[in-house]
């Protein structure tokens, strides 16, 4: 029993008693179509822990049966990487298609899921949506016309 404990008490020991860092810290930027920028091939290691952050978020919080008729849940799934304005965060965008499923190709409404993702694969945030239509604000009404001269010369008399 004492070699038990002491093997326990060693683990203890040998593991630290520290708390995992918080892995990110920081606003959460997110691009548009001019600060998104593709990443490309050969890509880095980070990116590829990213998009499994990801794809593992999006399994983890959508119903299973929306993944009936696959082997894997991942064959529902297509995925696009980006990096953007937040440095030091991936953009992963996942598209739900089931065509390596039998069933259904389309079953989600949403459409597309943007994850911002740590290179070691911790999902930050879900972007919240497209923004909202907006209508152009009008455009602005010109800009007033200068007041017209005064004639000071004195007006004529009047003729009799």
């Amino acid at each position: 029993m004492q070699r038990v404990h002491g093997w326990l008490g060693l683990m203890l020991v040998l593991s630290g008693c520290r708390t995992p860092a918080v892995a990110w810290k920081g606003v959460v930027e997110w691009p548009d179509e001019q600060t998104a920028r593709p990443v490309g091939n050969p890509m880095p290691a980070g990116a590829a822990q990213a998009a499994v952050g990801a794809i593992r978020e999006f399994v983890k919080t959508t119903p299973q049966r929306v993944f009936f008729g696959c082997a894997h849940p991942e064959d529902g799934v297509n995925v696009s990487l980006f990096t953007g304005p937040t440095p030091g965060l991936y953009y992963v965008l996942l598209d739900p298609d089931f065509e390596r499923c039998t069933g259904p190709r389309r079953r989600i409404l949403d459409g597309w899921f943007f994850y911002a993702v740590t290179p070691q694969g911790d999902v930050v945030a879900e972007s919240p949506g497209p923004p909202a239509e907006v209508p152009p604000p009008d455009p602005l009404p010109p800009p007033p016309l200068p007041p017209a001269p005064v004639n000071e010369s004195p007006a004529p008399a009047p003729v009799p």
